[in-house]
């Protein structure tokens, strides 16, 4: 039901060997980028990882800065800021950098490759660029000394995440083909983790090449661990080896509000530090700004009206906080079924985040708006447009006839339901095909029974147990969510497993995939 019908598949789960991966030399740009690289490190110039403010762009920036690091460059990052800088290059960024720390050579990371006019002023600054980049290209690519995208030519797995991308740069860099010696190969785990975390948190899909890098990541998280990755998992209560789930749903968070609340370079040195001290430190701050990120958020999330008729869910809220603006059009998103955007205004311009469910594709609804809007760009599935606020009403109808379009070809995926609760197999032979995600899903399960208790924790989440069900089910608050039952009732529920090395097996509900059925 996974779309895995060949053994040689399941491998890159079951068996996620070096010889599986694919030769970094086969990524276009990759050895013009070595050979640039290199030249700056003989040179003694300076090399600034220019880095975004999101997961896979944090833990591509610390990725890279460790590998150099390796290799004995000398290194700095920057992250540009969410709000006062933006996505993307910036020019009065580079002349910044320019300016105070004269490095000879850029390396971008999970952006760059749209930044065409920022690279072309930065020649003329006296600096160079490699652009290293996931996102879909523009009609141009940018005059760099290297352009590192797997959609250039053929390479094999055109699904990397930015910090996938960085990590076949490291492995070129490091020579460690067709697979690491020695201590290589302990490092390159070590970077798997951070490839791990950010694959997930942007939501690439995990097949492939894919499933074998993050897979290697989780085994390496279940090992030691810097300073900043203990406090991270010690932040989310995960006991035991983690999946690609609890990535999702605790690691990931926690690492996208710094960015989401102001500046992510505290991310970046969480994840690079190797002090004790200082992590723990880091880890307060990042803490303090997730439990700030979840109020404004909810907060945001309550005031919204619900989601609109039509194909295409689009709302403007005028004083929305720019960093949550994603995160709620993503919950309007599962709720609906159909493709939402959040905008926020700031100085007469709409900024919106747009999330789309499978089958759609936003690149394709970005370009019948382009008409309308400032600028845009991102994902299929997730992306950001900026447009003059009074042009809503024509941005909202060309996005609408897009997706409505879009979903003419759509079939309704039925819920993928792998059997009763004892069908499944136990938490270690689960562990075993990890990672699920996006691409390959959690398993599900069919849980039937009269309800016997129902009590509300937290923020509205509710704990039931069930007759003849040993194990208790989780029901987290999400919008969308039935009435709360009653005991008595008899539900029929689809949930995930959930095991614990202490508490043993329960269920997770989430209440879009779940409908209780009196």
């Amino acid at each position: 039901m996974r779309g895995v019908d060949r053994p040689e598949a399941l491998g890159w789960r079951l068996d996620p060997s070096w010889q599986r991966t694919t030769d970094p030399h086969l990524l276009p740009g990759v050895d013009q980028a070595v050979a640039r690289i290199r030249q700056a490190i003989e040179a003694r110039e300076g090399i600034v990882v220019y880095g975004d403010y999101d997961v896979d762009g944090v833990t591509a920036t610390a990725l890279l800065v460790r590998t150099l690091e390796k290799i004995g460059a000398d290194v700095s990052f920057f992250i540009p800021n969410r709000f006062s800088d933006g996505y993307g290059l910036h020019l009065d960024c580079i002349e910044e950098l320019k300016a105070t720390r004269n490095p000879g050579l850029l390396i971008s990371v999970d952006c760059g490759v749209r930044g065409v006019d920022e690279v072309k002023a930065s020649t003329e600054l006296g600096l160079d660029w490699v652009i290293t980049d996931h996102h879909a290209l523009g009609t141009e690519l940018p005059p760099a000394c290297a352009v590192v995208h797997p959609h250039l030519g053929d390479y094999p797995n055109r699904f990397l995440a930015g910090v996938g991308v960085a990590f076949k740069l490291a492995q070129a860099l490091l020579g460690a083909v067709p697979r690491p010696a020695g201590t290589d190969e302990t490092f390159l785990d070590g970077l798997l983790k951070l490839v791990a975390i950010g694959t997930v948190a942007d939501v690439m899909p995990l097949v492939g090449e894919n499933a074998l890098l993050v897979r290697r990541g989780l085994t390496s998280l279940a090992g030691k661990n810097g300073p900043g990755l203990v406090a991270l998992l010690r932040a989310t209560k995960k006991e035991g080896a983690p999946g690609a789930q609890d990535i999702a749903f605790g690691l990931a968070p926690r690492l996208n509000a710094v960015g989401r609340m102001g500046g992510a370079e505290d991310a970046v040195r969480l994840l690079l530090t190797r002090d004790r001290t200082e992590a723990e430190t880091l880890m307060v701050r990042v803490e303090t700004l997730n439990q700030e990120r979840r109020a404004i958020q909810q907060d945001l999330t309550a005031r919204l009206p619900p989601p609109m008729e039509g194909a295409f869910d689009l709302v403007m809220d005028p004083t929305a906080h720019k960093g949550v603006i994603g995160i709620v059009a993503g919950h309007r998103m599962r709720v609906s079924g159909r493709p939402s955007g959040v905008c926020t205004v700031i100085d007469g311009v709409a900024h919106c985040s747009l999330r789309a469910p499978e089958g759609y594709d936003l690149g394709e609804l970005l370009t019948l708006a382009q008409p309308f809007i400032l600028g845009g760009g991102g994902h299929r599935a997730a992306a950001g447009l900026s447009f003059l606020a009074p042009r809503l009403a024509f941005v909202r109808q060309a996005l609408q006839r897009g997706a409505s379009m879009q979903a003419e070809s759509l079939e309704a995926a039925p819920l993928m339901v792998d059997g009763g609760p004892d069908d499944l197999p136990d938490e270690v032979d689960l562990a075993r095909l990890e990672p699920f995600g996006q691409g390959f899903v959690p398993p599900v399960a069919r849980l039937e029974g009269t309800l016997v208790s129902c009590a509300v924790f937290g923020s509205g989440h509710w704990k039931l147990r069930m007759a003849g069900l040993r194990d208790p089910v989780t029901w987290f608050e999400r919008h969308g969510r039935p009435a709360q039952p009653r005991v008595g009732d008899l539900l029929h529920v689809a949930a995930t497993p959930h095991g614990s090395e202490r508490w043993g097996r329960s269920w997770f509900v989430d209440s879009l995939l779940g409908e209780a059925v009196p």
